[in-house]
């Protein structure tokens, strides 16, 4: 992808960073430091590598099952709001998205359970890397709580999706899914501004994942809708025929 840099690869997939994030990677060490000066530099950059290691671990395991399930994984890309595993397609049965949709959210709450109990093993050492340790843990599992929700295309909106799917085919089940992840986003913009009429200040991380999921929703409707006019070409008619079918009964 254009505008990012690999910084390496895992199990064979390449991971690349978007040069956005290097500019606001500065501003996550500054939000871990936990005291002043060099060391707390020195511990936030710890925590900001800390946490972006953790969104590649949770794009790994999404990566690693669709791979299993026949997926082609180009690229995982890191971006100031997190992490997204680029596939050549997600795979098409219901289950098997499911299972690749909570395969990140599953090491994230390994991740965080590790930070939350294994900081009291480091506080006799290092009690500043222990504050760190229980502060990543913290914040897996708010983001694996977050990640569930059922806002397509977020993890918790792909389970959504698929759990549709054998009701309405993959076609109507996306579209349902996008309307309902834009109106979720709706409501995360609405969140990040409402601090603004009581004197306090916007919250632009919320704000930026809100117009990201509202943007992802629209774009992932597009390509279910490509994938079934491929599958009308091709002679296979699961998702569009499905649909129209459905329409005409």
């Amino acid at each position: 992808m254009a505008n990012s840099y690999s910084i390496g690869s895992m199990f064979g997939i390449p991971i690349r960073v978007h040069v956005t994030l290097l500019v606001f990677l500065p501003l996550f060490a500054l939000s871990f430091m936990p005291v002043g000066g060099l060391q707390g530099l020195f511990y936030g950059a710890v925590g900001s590598i800390g946490l972006f290691g953790s969104v590649v671990l949770h794009e790994i395991g999404h990566s690693l099952v669709a791979r299993a399930k026949g997926s082609r994984i180009l690229e995982i890309l890191l971006l100031p709001i997190g992490g997204m595993a680029r596939l050549s397609r997600m795979p098409r049965r219901p289950a098997d998205e499911i299972q690749t949709a909570l395969a990140g959210p599953a090491v994230s709450l390994a991740l965080g359970l590790a930070g939350t109990f294994g900081a009291s093993f480091v506080y006799p050492f290092n009690p500043l890397l222990a504050v760190m340790v229980h502060e990543l843990g913290r914040i897996n599992i708010m983001l694996v709580l977050f990640n569930l929700i059922p806002s397509f295309p977020m993890d918790g909106g792909r389970v959504f999706r698929a759990a549709l799917v054998p009701r309405l085919g993959r076609l109507a089940a996306t579209r349902l899914a996008a309307t309902v992840g834009r109106g979720i986003a709706w409501l995360f913009g609405i969140w990040a501004v409402l601090p603004m009429f009581r004197g306090g200040q916007i919250n632009f991380s919320l704000l930026l994942i809100a117009f990201f999921v509202h943007q992802s929703a629209g774009a992932e409707a597009r390509v279910a809708e490509w994938e079934a006019l491929e599958d009308l070409q091709r002679g296979q008619p699961s998702g569009l025929f499905d649909d129209l079918l459905r329409k005409w009964r």
